[in-house]
């Protein structure tokens, strides 16, 4: 079945309901890794307010443990960071993370399988990315 749309604000409206109500944790970060836009299950999954993740990076909202070793004095990222890599644009565009997180300051490990998507919107680049939350499957 193929859906067709008469006008774009409807298009945009199911959209916008789909990604909100998808059981799966979704993002859009911009070129600078900052967070624009997120779902409820990414606010569950990271235990965090609204103004806690918006303009932040994903590392920081999830409380990576293995912050360190910075790129440089203006960067925040690791210098081998896979999340860097898959949200840079790299060749990856899927990645598992089995990594320990500082949430509600314990310390919890997390098995995440994350893809990411491009995207343009308004002639600005985007990253969609998808985290299906596997921790209590293993």
């Amino acid at each position: 079945m193929r859906l067709e749309f008469e006008r774009i604000d409807e298009a945009n409206g199911l959209l916008n309901q789909l990604i909100e109500h998808h059981p799966q944790a979704i993002f859009l970060t911009d070129h600078d890794f900052k967070v624009k836009y997120f779902n409820n299950a990414f606010q569950k999954l990271t235990k965090s307010d609204k103004g806690d993740i918006l303009e932040h990076e994903f590392c920081e909202i999830m409380g990576c443990t293995q912050r360190g070793n910075k790129l440089d004095a203006n960067d925040s990222f690791c210098k081998h960071c896979q999340m860097r890599d898959l949200l840079s644009g790299s060749n990856l565009s899927e990645l598992v993370l089995i990594r320990d997180f500082y949430i509600h300051n314990k310390i919890v490990t997390k098995h995440l399988h994350i893809d990411a998507h491009r995207v343009v919107m308004n002639g600005h680049k985007y990253r969609l990315v998808v985290i299906d939350d596997r921790t209590h499957k293993h």
